[in-house]
């Protein structure tokens, strides 16, 4: 039997931020700010960040969901104030991964919109492992971050 082929998963999330977008890119350029709104609960951690945002920089992240355990960098691949970032892999696990946050004039506010792209190595149990494990850990990632953000951001504005 041939071992499946790498899918790419596709996660989006999108929240409104009542913050003007100047504010909010200036809230990911630094990256503590991102470590420090990321909840603890979930199985995705920041494990280190560079100190302020850049090309080239690099983010370390961890998986720890039994039975997975593995870390993977990120090299921020475009920078574009006030517009966004991307951050994609530079070493690790995921053969694909794209992260990129979009920020974007709503209203008098902003819309966060995240989108992350990825693959797993082929081969059943990767595929497997992504269906029960990896994807529901990228989601919680994607959505909780970006709510958890939105809050930290607005209540900034308090």
């Amino acid at each position: 039997m041939a071992a499946p082929s790498k899918r790419l998963t596709v996660i989006e999330e999108r929240v409104h931020i009542d913050r003007a977008p100047l504010y909010v890119f200036a809230f990911f350029d630094r990256p503590r700010n991102i470590q420090e709104a990321t909840p603890k609960t979930i199985a995705v951690s920041l494990e280190s960040h560079p100190e302020d945002l850049r090309l080239g920089t690099i983010f370390a992240y961890r998986l720890k969901r039994w039975p997975v355990d593995f870390a993977w960098d990120v090299v921020v691949s475009e920078y574009e104030p006030p517009r966004g970032f991307t951050n994609v892999k530079a070493r690790g696990f995921f053969p694909k991964w794209a992260h990129r946050y979009s920020i974007l004039p709503d209203g008098s506010g902003t819309e966060l919109f995240v989108t992350l792209e990825y693959k797993v190595p082929s081969g059943l149990y990767n595929a497997l492992t992504n269906n029960y494990v990896i994807e529901s850990a990228m989601r919680e990632l994607v959505q909780e971050q970006s709510r958890a953000i939105a809050q930290a951001l607005e209540q900034q504005g308090s």
